[in-house]
């Protein structure tokens, strides 16, 4: 188990390096508005809007997260089995509602994300 633990961490690391070298080539070179964040941008704005949603669970799993049991669901898989379905269907969907979503509905997904990682993908319920 502590071999894991360190295979683990030590592949997240390489990813977060990877990522923070890439953000820096892309802003160094030649050409205008390549970097991460305004690719995720132009991509939620037009048919991927569930990535603010994602990233918002994501951040509220790893970095907030519950105590309170009344939040638990009964196995850990279903709260990733619930993201993947909203991603699948939020997909599903932009093929008949395809408009641009403002800032303000990509925020507020982000918030809903946040509340949803924080409540029922909590890392800190107790075994």
């Amino acid at each position: 188990m502590e071999r894991t633990y360190e295979i683990v961490t030590g592949i997240m690391a390489a990813f977060a390096i990877l990522y923070v070298l890439l953000e820096v080539f892309l802003n160094l070179n030649d050409i205008e508005e390549d970097t991460s964040n305004i690719i995720l941008l132009q991509a939620s704005q037009k048919r991927l809007y569930f990535i603010p949603f994602a990233l918002g669970a994501i951040l509220g799993h790893l970095f907030l997260g519950t105590t309170n049991t009344d939040f638990q669901l009964s196995d850990s898989i279903y709260p990733v089995i619930i993201l993947f379905g909203f991603a699948t269907l939020s997909i599903a969907l932009t093929y008949f509602l395809n408009f641009k979503k403002p800032i303000w509905f990509l925020s507020l997904l982000l918030v809903l994300g946040l509340a949803y990682g924080h409540l029922f993908w909590s890392m800190n319920f107790p075994p």
